[in-house]
């Protein structure tokens, strides 16, 4: 990670200098969103080889589930909003769970920009999570632009798998985020997994105990 993130704690550096010489032009700001990118993609890996190999310990705590459930699905209204997408959730208040609440709140919010960037414009969201027996389930729907095929769903939390590489691009997706979710449920002894009630509609659905 480290070899890594210095030259590009340079190329950001280096750009900076460059805009005080030469001025801001669409050159340098598409350095910028490139730095940006590849910061984002080497912190993902950064933290996918952690939770393979050094499997670190949780930072378990008993905190309200539902509360951060509503915040976080809170802060995708807006997004939502701009791409004209119906929002809706279901959560069962006064949830409590033990377990990481930065590493859950992840997952979260991994769900939620993988919804809100996937789903058509003009499509919708739904967010629920109840308790169910012992545990507790968090489902994240959203309509899809094309029928989803039922046989590629298992592949969907494979590292850089993308239904439409294309589309994944254009929103700035490098594949990885599932693969983070898959990896904070399995932390938390949760399984994950996706599916196709409708011809266009994705789920995907988290049960920890």
């Amino acid at each position: 990670g480290h070899e890594i993130k210095t030259p590009l704690t340079t190329i950001g550096a280096d750009a900076d200098l460059l805009e005080l010489e030469c001025g801001e032009n669409e050159w340098l700001a598409d350095i910028r969103r490139q730095v940006a990118r590849l910061t984002g993609l080497t912190n993902d890996l950064i933290y996918l080889s952690r939770m393979d190999e050094e499997r670190p310990r949780l930072q378990c705590i008993e905190f309200p589930l539902s509360d951060v459930a509503e915040e976080v699905v809170q802060s995708f209204q807006g997004p939502a909003r701009a791409r004209k997408e119906t929002l809706t959730a279901d959560i069962q208040p006064l949830l409590s769970y033990t377990g990481d609440e930065k590493a859950i709140r992840q997952l979260l919010s991994i769900l939620m920009d993988n919804a809100v960037k996937y789903a058509p414009e003009g499509g919708a969201i739904s967010v629920r999570l109840r308790r169910e027996g012992r545990c507790l389930r968090l489902t994240v729907s959203n309509t899809t632009a094309q029928p989803v095929e039922r046989d590629k769903l298992p592949l969907l939390f494979e590292r850089f798998y993308r239904t439409d590489p294309s589309h994944s691009s254009a929103t700035g997706g490098h594949g990885l985020g599932l693969s983070i979710a898959r990896s904070i449920a399995a932390a938390h002894k949760g399984k994950i997994r996706a599916e196709s009630p409708g011809d266009r509609l994705l789920t995907v659905q988290v049960t920890l105990p």
